[in-house]
């Protein structure tokens, strides 16, 4: 990158580039994992994170700055949460920013409060 330090790698970009690189199905990376193949394709996905000791476990494997992987999976989840895109997140962490977008609020939210209103009886109900 020009000038923003080294690229930001998300889980999916990594396992891409490890089964290019290696030559490597999902069902090898799952059984090298110890996990099933259905996890790995929803880290291939993204729609999964792995965890810290999965990600230690895959850059041993297959190589790869563990720290920078795990940012890379920290802004997924962050970008899972809050729906702020990944570029977003990116510009944030390299801006150092603390906090993320404002969201604007809608402009016709009702006051949605219920109120008590006194009952009246019917005078032959007594």
């Amino acid at each position: 990158m020009a000038g923003g330090g080294p690229a930001i790698v998300t889980v999916p970009a990594y396992l891409a580039a490890v089964r290019t690189m290696h030559g490597v199905t999902v069902t090898e990376m799952a059984r090298a994992l110890r996990v099933s193949a259905s996890v790995t394709r929803r880290w291939l996905n993204g729609r999964l994170v792995p965890s810290w000791r999965r990600i230690k476990g895959m850059t041993a494997l297959w190589g790869g700055d563990g720290e920078l992987l795990a940012l890379g999976a920290a802004l997924q989840r962050y970008c899972r949460t809050t729906g702020v895109t990944l570029e977003d997140a990116v510009r944030m962490v390299r801006l150092g920013r603390r906090t993320g977008p404002e969201r604007l609020r809608d402009k016709t939210s009702r006051d949605r409060r219920q109120l008590s209103l006194p009952m009246q009886r019917d005078a032959g109900q007594r």
